[in-house]
């Protein structure tokens, strides 16, 4: 099965619910890692145009709190990465469930629906990693400006 030749609604379809939930909740993961990030970034630009002996200690507060709020968006990277690997767990004793009136070997319809399990998890491994890239990048700039307004006191 080729993504090309199949609507996006057949394979959301396709999924079990255990998967679907979790797909779901990864789009809001997504779509709050692509927020924060960009706040992040916004505040940095908004951070270096205001002059380094003018409110240091301000800028160094707010460094701090953004480097928080990047902490915890990779400990909620970490805990759906484990959330994942418990809905793959979950799922692939179901992949090795065939109809009894089905025209072809079992063992070809367990490849099948392996493979669909696996094709679905390799997109999501694929969000991961464009996700924590994003997220690693910011942490980069962040952490250099830290160290342009010197240590951070809290």
């Amino acid at each position: 099965m080729s993504i090309s030749n199949v609507e996006l609604g057949t394979i959301f379809d396709s999924l079990s619910f255990i998967n679907k939930l979790f797909f779901l909740y990864f789009c809001g993961v997504s779509v709050y890692t692509l927020y924060l990030t960009l706040y992040v970034l916004f505040r940095l630009h908004s951070l270096r145009k205001q002059p380094q002996n003018e409110n240091a200690s301000p800028a160094q507060f707010s460094l701090g709190i953004l480097n928080r709020r990047l902490a915890n968006l990779r400990q909620l990277h970490l805990f759906t990465l484990y959330l994942f690997g418990f809905c793959i767990l979950v799922s692939v004793p179901s992949a090795f469930v065939s109809l009894e009136l089905s025209n072809t070997w079992p063992i070809r319809t367990y490849i099948l629906n392996l493979r669909f399990l696996f094709s679905f998890d390799t997109a999501i491994f694929l969000g991961f990693l464009l996700l924590h890239s994003i997220q690693w990048i910011v942490s980069a700039r962040v952490n250099s400006a830290v160290g342009q307004h010197g240590s951070l006191s809290g």
